[in-house]
């Protein structure tokens, strides 16, 4: 929206502006990008890995122990729900 509505363009001019910001920007965001992933390879070969059979068995426990919660929280969502049927009947 203009102050001047019988002239033409804008106060400020956004996209002179926006654009002559976003060029000096942009190449210091490159710079921080490049240094950030360069800093993260190299942190990324410090990194112990677990073998294949380490990953498998903290693969299963996690999900014996979703399951569990899953069956916990089923039963306590039975007996909740037979709870509210009595209380509102």
């Amino acid at each position: 929206r203009t102050p001047n509505p019988g002239v033409g363009g804008s106060n400020p001019s956004w996209p002179a502006i926006f654009c002559e910001a976003s060029g000096k920007a942009t190449v210091g965001r490159i710079q921080v990008v490049k240094q950030f992933l360069k800093e993260a390879r190299v942190e990324l070969k410090k990194v112990t890995w677990p073998s294949k059979r380490d990953a498998i068995a903290g693969t299963v426990i996690v999900l014996i122990a979703v399951f569990i919660c899953a069956f916990f929280l089923g039963i306590v969502d039975f007996w909740l729900s037979k709870l509210m049927k009595v209380i509102l009947s």
